[in-house]
């Protein structure tokens, strides 16, 4: 079930990207890193920005449990260079449940200088503010996320 709310929330914030990944991404992939000074540009060069996310090619946080079969793409309005260089940036949604319940969905990103993007999402009862669903997954640029500009 959590599934379903959790692919709710990516389609409903994404805008389907359809294409193939250039070599750049390709790239990205076999050098994090790389992706993320190029992410960083693109960010200072006020380029739109948009990201394709596979939650299974990342894993839970802090194992090595694979995440759930998620995928789809977003974008953000805003992104931030923190001191410590990490890009932070984040998206909400609301959305109604099968059972009618009313959820305020929260997916927040932080891209590391080493390539490294730790997702995060928590769903909030929008009624209660109780918290439904609160995960955390770690990814990589060109493994469970992908910058497209």
């Amino acid at each position: 079930m959590m599934n379903v709310v959790m692919l709710s929330t990516v389609i409903g914030l994404s805008l389907i990207l359809m294409g193939v990944a250039s070599g750049r991404t390709a790239r990205a992939a076999k050098d994090p890193g790389r992706g993320y000074q190029k992410l960083e540009k693109a960010i200072l060069d006020g380029k739109s920005i948009s990201m394709t996310l596979d939650l299974a090619a990342c894993h839970v946080h802090g194992t090595d449990k694979p995440g759930p079969n998620v995928r789809g793409s977003m974008r953000s309005e805003g992104y931030m260079i923190e001191a410590d260089q990490t890009i932070a940036f984040a998206t909400t949604h609301f959305t109604v449940k099968s059972d009618n319940t009313p959820i305020d969905e929260f997916l927040s990103f932080r891209v590391q200088p080493s390539g490294v993007v730790i997702a995060r999402s928590r769903f909030l009862n929008a009624s209660t503010y109780a918290v439904v669903h609160d995960a955390t997954y770690d990814c990589a640029i060109g493994n469970g996320t992908t910058f497209h500009w």
